[in-house]
């Protein structure tokens, strides 16, 4: 065959296959044009999606999991929203999911966020985790897992690969902290110590700590408000008179939660509203009960979230002096919604806002007075610093004791 003939043949080949392949285009397009026509933007969406999956299962070449790669591209949908907060779950990440905002799940105990260059930063880790045990410190990046690197737009597959694993294995971590790489082995485990703590001061001041707010685990093991509600009755019973309630590295947890708290410490009247984007607004309120007894709240730049809903209400109606550093400055909601085959979506959904109508979000609370932690103890938990050393400790006791 000469060189001119196999060149026409070629030609002849290539058209007839070019025909049949735009003959198939034609036909789909022709359904698209028409709900083009019509004006409806979903229509031509789920016409697409119907088209590309017809495709793939009459001419693709390769095998393939029709159910991975839907949910992969309802994740890719959501996920395209680059809102830190706002993700798709599969089943097994769903799980995972709520299993983090209850009080008991396997992992290595920290709370992350996205930060403005898009990194996933720590907020806090919970303390006494594994994470705080193997020094992970607020303000690392969170740059690989298992030699995966991981920037802000996939924050819940980083969280996903930290967790994916049972009590007692490893997981391998690259943090980054004042641009150096830090490789940390951390050992996941059982993320469900008690989240209070309590102790009597001298001069009859008690002393509660929350380390993050959580509900009450699926087999209905204690949560935040029943731990405070205890340790609370303890301390007056013990004779304290006067309440130091620490958030300092609290990085908030779940809204319900930190609102029966704060009924208990505010007399009636609004203790946050939430506002949506139609600026529909839901409130919730405290009752004419409440514990009259003077005192302090002790924040830091890691106190977030719902930490900042309990601040806020305590300062806006007089009956808290803060002290310590400008709070953290998370002042959205999110909702969560299963779906009937174990998967699920986070949404954020609305801003929250303080008794006074002040949303935190991005600029945190400051503080009635400003106290920064000492020098030495800048990169360190607040539970590391030595009581005699613990400046803002001293001063909340100091304003407390005038009340």
């Amino acid at each position: 065959m000469t060189e001119k003939r196999k060149i026409v043949l070629t030609a002849v080949i290539t058209a007839i296959a070019t025909a049949v392949v735009t003959c198939g285009i034609t036909l789909v397009a022709s359904d698209i044009s028409s709900a083009l026509m019509m004006g409806d933007s979903d229509t031509v969406f789920m016409k697409k999606f119907e088209a590309v999956d017809k495709i793939l299962g009459k001419k693709y070449l390769y095998g393939y999991d029709k159910t991975e790669l839907r949910e992969n591209a309802v994740k890719a949908y959501v996920d395209s929203l680059a809102e830190p907060y706002t993700h798709y779950y599969n089943p097994s990440e769903f799980s995972s999911y709520i299993g983090n905002i209850q009080d008991g799940y396997v992992g290595i105990g920290i709370m992350v966020g996205v930060n403005e260059d898009n990194q996933i930063e720590v907020i806090a880790p919970f303390e006494d985790s594994p994470a705080y045990i193997a020094g992970v410190l607020p303000g690392d990046i969170l740059k690989a897992v298992e030699g995966t690197e991981y920037s802000g737009d996939k924050l819940s597959e980083a969280v996903d690969a930290i967790k994916g694993g049972r009590e007692g294995t490893s997981v391998n971590i690259t943090f980054t902290r004042n641009e150096k790489d830090i490789e940390l082995t951390i050992a996941r485990g059982d993320i469900s110590s008690e989240s209070v703590k309590a102790e009597k001061l001298d001069d009859n001041i008690g002393y509660i700590r929350i380390t993050s707010f959580n509900s009450a685990s699926t087999n209905g093991e204690h949560s935040t408000f029943s731990e405070f509600t205890n340790k609370l009755a303890e301390l007056k019973q013990q004779g304290a008179d006067r309440l130091i309630i620490d958030l300092r590295d609290n990085p908030g947890g779940v809204l319900t939660e930190v609102c029966n708290i704060a009924d208990m410490l505010l007399p009636e009247g609004t203790i946050t509203y939430i506002e949506d984007k139609n600026g529909n607004r839901k409130y919730y309120n405290s009752d004419d009960e409440y514990t009259d007894m003077p005192i302090a709240v002790l924040i830091n730049g890691n106190s977030a979230s719902a930490s900042e809903v309990l601040t806020g209400a305590l300062k806006d109606y007089g009956k808290a002096v803060v002290v310590g550093e400008r709070s953290y400055g998370k002042g959205i909601v999110q909702d969560v919604y299963p779906f009937f085959d174990g998967s699920g979506i986070s949404i954020t959904s609305a801003k929250y806002y303080t008794p006074n109508g002040i949303c935190v979000h991005e600029t945190g609370i400051e503080p009635d007075v400003t106290v920064a932690a000492p020098e030495k103890y800048r990169d360190s938990y607040v539970s590391e610093i030595d009581r005699s050393e613990d400046i803002q400790l001293h001063k909340a006791i100091e304003l407390i004791k005038e009340k």
